[in-house]
């Protein structure tokens, strides 16, 4: 079979087991050993989900998570969530749920929605949302900063591929950060006047209080921010932060020992190495090489190839490097001209590639939010799609007026 049309066929079941409510563990699974088998020889089937597990980006995924979760753990047993959330809601609540993820998204850190989940968790249950909802707004404004920071891993490669300089890349790719902004807050403030706050009084205190409430309780996540924007991988920067938190907060074995179960979740830990695995198999099978060749066949325009091959290499992956790595240098003929990088293509292929990894079922902040907040999945689209789909609307219009 060719590997274009089983990648396809492994994405629709994926979000079949999803609307039927199964879990994103065993769909994601699911998902690649049915790739695997269309695709590969079976022996290859059980060779691949062997270097899943001792593949070092997976372990290095795992060891990220979890001491995110252990992180925010030991922060919520501290009473430093609830602390930070009542700090952020002196600028307001409505504010503080859409600036908290995003501040924290300036950290480019696998999963690090759950950070964010957790920082504005209490909000979340003041302003009265739903689960869903609360996924919603913690993920869409999480992710804001991926296409506005230098930091990102998609951004540093993109920048490497063009062989322009990182300037270059972060001024054609703002208005997807822009668009994300004005759509996400357009639907996030329909959110917010549909639901009812629980009653709290305004708050009276200074700017000053509040900016040292804020460094108060925030200080791990920002030390987390400070040491990985320094160089330092964020698995050993988490591990530090850990230390340095239990330490200042004289934490008691019996307080460590819970933190370390909520992180070793083994639903989660499943969940990430299907993801891991899907990826890989991705990889090994040639799907998105063949996915290209196909599209070039069918004599499709240039407009829909730069739509279409990034949407679907990135839900096919469920990560930005992934498909930055991958969509970017097969559509090298469309995006670079004998004039140097043709702005339009670029700006069409890697927004929508980022859409399409953003809503994949494999995006780990997205799985991870709705986990944190115990939201359905497929009901978080109902507000996922609405905006995406606006965005990549105006992308394509952009880009038919400009070439």
């Amino acid at each position: 079979m060719s590997p274009a049309i089983a990648l396809f066929i492994s994405l629709a079941l994926i979000l079949l087991l999803l609307r039927l409510k199964v879990p994103p563990g065993p769909t994601i699974f699911t998902g690649s050993v049915l790739l695997s088998l269309l695709t590969l020889s079976p022996a290859e089937t059980p060779r691949l989900m062997l270097r899943a597990i001792t593949d070092v980006q997976t372990l290095r995924l795992l060891a990220i998570v979890i001491c995110a979760l252990t992180m925010s753990r030991l922060m919520e047993q501290r009473g430093l969530l609830t602390r930070l959330a009542d700090a952020l809601e002196g600028i307001g609540p409505r504010l503080a749920i859409h600036v908290a993820p995003a501040a924290i998204g300036l950290m480019p850190l696998p999963g690090g929605a759950v950070v964010s989940a957790a920082a504005v968790k209490d909000l979340v249950r003041r302003l009265g949302l739903n689960p869903e909802q609360a996924t919603f707004i913690n993920f869409w404004f999480r992710h804001l900063c991926e296409f506005a920071t230098p930091v990102y891993p998609g951004i540093i490669m993109a920048g490497v591929f063009l062989a322009v300089p990182l300037s270059f890349v972060l001024l054609h790719l703002a208005p997807i950060w822009i668009l994300m902004l004005a759509f996400g807050s357009i639907v996030s403030m329909r959110i917010l006047r549909s639901t009812t706050p629980n009653g709290r009084r305004a708050s009276t205190t200074s700017s000053s209080h509040i900016i040292t409430e804020i460094f108060r309780s925030a200080w791990p996540v920002m030390l987390v921010f400070v040491l990985v924007v320094a160089g330092l991988d964020a698995a050993p920067a988490f591990v530090i932060t850990i230390a340095a938190l239990i330490l200042q907060q004289r934490m008691s074995r019996k307080e460590v020992e819970n933190g370390l179960r909520y992180g070793f979740d083994p639903k989660l830990l499943f969940l990430l190495y299907s993801v891991m695995l899907y990826k890989i198999v991705v990889d090994s099978s040639g799907a998105a090489q063949s996915l290209f060749t196909e599209m070039q066949t069918m004599g499709m325009p240039t407009f829909v190839i730069l739509t279409a091959l990034p949407i679907l290499i990135g839900a096919s992956t469920g990560l930005s490097s992934a498909m930055v790595g991958i969509s970017i240098p097969l559509l090298m003929p469309f995006i670079m001209t004998s004039e140097g990088v043709n702005g339009a293509a670029f700006l069409l292929a890697y927004g929508a590639g980022g859409l399409g990894y953003m809503l994949s079922p494999l995006h780990l902040c997205l799985v991870l939010s709705a986990e944190y907040f115990k939201a359905r999945l497929a009901a978080t689209y109902r507000y996922l799609l609405p905006p995406a789909v606006a965005i990549l609307v105006c992308l394509i219009v952009l880009n038919i007026v400009v070439s």
